[in-house]
């Protein structure tokens, strides 16, 4: 028999991770970025390897001493600042100070130039530097992912096929050997995650995805693999001219089809496990084709060989069939569910696959038959426009991931001016091309809002986002004159403002959403930071050398334009380093902070992963635009002063847990004479 508390007894809430001190909370995230992103800086701006070592060994001893007792609801702090916040803060801490510490030993184990007797001093193998590049960071995740962090074993399954690629590339692997090993790995990672629902199924998930990406060279692979000239694996930046590949001819199209068919399966399982790392590794791969197989037809508008084109369109096509079927016949429906050990199948279900894969085929394998701008536009739209007509009608779930794919599609897809301007370019000025913008942003607009009503998940607003991000930089793009900006007369300011200025324009309403407690604004910022990390990237790739190849220069556009919808027309080609660029860059971080605050009340891991990679972008480029505005002495003395001013936060930052941790035992105090009193 049990008895029943009284109704008067007051008893302690049990521990949920929440802060019992929002307001403390928040404080202490921002004064951690702030400190985090000064010891960056310090980093980036530090030449002495041996300071730049005790930098990052420092974030690690910082982030252990901050994460250790997060788990403990008993020790003060955790009980003041929630178990997220702690967790989040540490984890980022050992993340980057262990990455910062790989960089720092491999520009240690390089010696100088020259020796004293002026020989050439032996440089460490290739493997050696990559070790520790990745090797440091890969160990800290693994620790990580065995404490139980799902950090840990989502960080460690994007690490190791790059080091595993990496090495097999300066081992002296051709393109075959990458490719055929990546698919081996993927193949053998499709039945490992059908049979296994846990976190090591999504672990599998993410390294089949990240092996097909290497296999066919698309989405955040860094090598172009499918080509057709005998070289090693060249980087899309800077060895594209002789990457015309050496794979043979008659494999190029099984590559395609297999690899890409086993990441439709593994991408197919993120979706239904709601697996955020593999969905969007998946669909990056989905979301532009291969730029090296499509430099030829780019290039001069010719059509790939017709075995090629079919192979990128195979999967794609087999998913849209399977889909319809599906849709209406449930003994397939049935017998798909059992073999992927998926939960009970809906046609829903079926019908938003099959309207997905519409979608795929139009941005990432249309590109391949070579068909006239405007005749391709068209049938982009029309597709489109059915996809978007069977989010509104589909319910739920799979009517949302339509929705949000739908949404990117529009973007990526970009049938407006192809529809307006053809193959026509500038011979008859900028008049089309102004028509697409203002038609394209009006055409966003009711599409964002019909799908946002009908669809209220948080997926949906992040894809609206994505797509207004990209189409208010087309009309900003015209507006600020597009002949100016295409031709070189308009310079850094209107770059910037194409660039920067929608993020800012969605981004502010995002954070002020966000900090009232929604999950849309949220995943909407997180979209937004995202990428604005990616512009300065962008702008760095445009400088690496292609050697005078347009080819290269062709396939670094295609490869990178997923990730930053507000480049248009290749606009961050204007940017330099200077006063503009920084004060854009301290926008973008005033706003990274104020999302920030938003994860203390309603944790987000998208969103602090997101905040963690704009500040790490931010710091790199402060340095380098404070390098260019005020030469060597002024930056140190700026960045003094900023790390002055974060340590300073820091400081208060502990004295206010510290007096909050004193309220904590006055609580514990009121709560057992409470108890006495009713007892």
């Amino acid at each position: 028999m049990t008895e029943t508390a009284p109704e008067d007894a007051t008893t302690v809430p049990v521990d949920d991770g929440r802060p019992h001190a929002p307001g403390v909370a928040g404080f202490v995230a921002v004064a951690a970025a702030l400190a985090g992103t000064a010891a960056l800086v310090l980093y980036g701006w530090s030449l002495a390897e041996g300071w730049q070592l005790l930098i990052a060994l420092a974030m690690i001893v910082t982030g252990v001493v901050v994460a250790r007792p997060a788990a403990d609801p008993d020790v003060r702090r955790t009980w003041v600042l929630g178990r997220w916040v702690l967790t989040g803060i540490g984890v980022a801490g050992v993340v980057l100070g262990t990455y910062r510490a790989g960089i720092a030993l491999v520009a240690l184990s390089i010696p100088d130039r020259t020796s004293l007797f002026g020989a050439q001093p032996a440089m460490p193998p290739p493997v050696v530097i990559l070790l520790l590049l990745y090797g440091v960071p890969l160990i800290a995740l693994i620790i990580l992912a065995v404490r139980g962090q799902a950090t840990g074993l989502v960080g460690a399954g994007l690490i190791v096929p790059v080091l595993a690629v990496s090495i097999l590339a300066v081992a002296g692997a051709d393109v075959s050997v990458i490719a055929i090993v990546s698919l081996v790995v993927v193949v053998a990672c499709v039945p490992v995650a059908v049979l296994s629902a846990s976190a090591w199924g999504s672990f599998a998930i993410l390294i089949g995805l990240m092996a097909a990406s290497f296999a066919v060279g698309a989405g955040v692979s860094p090598f172009g693999t499918l080509t057709t000239s005998t070289s090693r694996p060249a980087t899309r930046a800077t060895e594209a001219e002789e990457a015309a590949g050496t794979l043979p001819d008659g494999l190029v199209p099984v590559v395609l089809v297999v690899a890409l068919g086993a990441a439709a399966v593994l991408l197919a399982l993120a979706v239904a496990r709601r697996d955020v790392a593999g969905g969007l590794v998946g669909g990056a791969l989905f979301s532009v084709p291969p730029a090296q197989l499509l430099i030829s037809t780019l290039m001069t508008g010719e059509a790939l060989h017709t075995s090629r084109s079919l192979a990128l369109a195979a999967i794609p096509l087999v998913a849209l069939v399977l889909g319809l079927a599906g849709w209406r016949a449930s003994a397939l429906r049935d017998a798909i569910a059992r073999i992927l050990r998926l939960p009970a199948a809906h046609p829903a279900g079926f019908a938003a696959a099959a309207g997905i894969a519409a979608v795929v085929l139009m941005v990432h394998s249309l590109a391949a038959f070579g068909l006239p701008s405007r005749v391709a536009g068209v049938i982009t739209l029309v597709v489109l426009a059915a996809a978007i007509l069977l989010a509104v009608r589909l319910p739920g779930t799979p009517g949302a991931v339509l929705a949000g794919v739908s949404l990117v599609g529009l973007q990526l897809g970009s049938p407006w001016l192809r529809v307006f301007n053809g193959d026509q370019g500038v011979s008859n000025g900028f008049l089309g091309w102004k028509i697409a913008a203002i038609v394209g942003l009006i055409a966003a607009m009711a599409v964002a809002v019909v799908l946002i009503i009908r669809h209220r998940q948080a997926g949906v607003w992040a894809a609206a986002a994505y797509l207004l991000a990209g189409s208010i930089a087309e009309v900003l793009w015209t507006l600020l004159g597009a002949e100016r900006v295409m031709f070189g007369g308009a310079g850094e300011i209107e770059a910037l403002l194409v660039l920067v200025l929608p993020l800012l324009l969605l981004g502010v309403p995002a954070a002020v959403a966000a900090l009232r407690g929604s999950a849309a604004g949220q995943a909407a910022g997180a979209v937004l930071l995202a990428v604005g990390a990616f512009i300065p990237l962008q702008a760095l790739t445009n400088e690496l050398p292609t050697k005078g190849n347009p080819g290269a220069e062709v396939a670094m556009r295609m490869s990178l334009a997923p990730f930053v919808p507000t480049n248009a027309q290749d606009v961050s080609r204007l940017l330099e380093a200077g006063t503009p660029a920084l004060l854009a860059i301290l926008a973008m971080m005033l706003l990274s902070l104020a999302l920030l605050v938003s994860t203390v009340r309603r944790p987000s891991g998208s969103l602090t992963a997101a905040v963690v990679l704009a500040l790490v972008v931010a710091a790199q480029s402060m340095v380098v635009c404070a390098a260019e505005i005020w030469g060597v002495d002024g930056t140190d003395l700026a960045v003094g002063i900023f790390a002055a001013l974060a340590a300073a936060l820091g400081i208060a930052a502990v004295i206010a847990t510290a007096i909050a941790s004193g309220r904590r035992e006055e609580f514990w105090l009121m709560s057992g004479s409470a108890r006495e009193r009713s007892e």
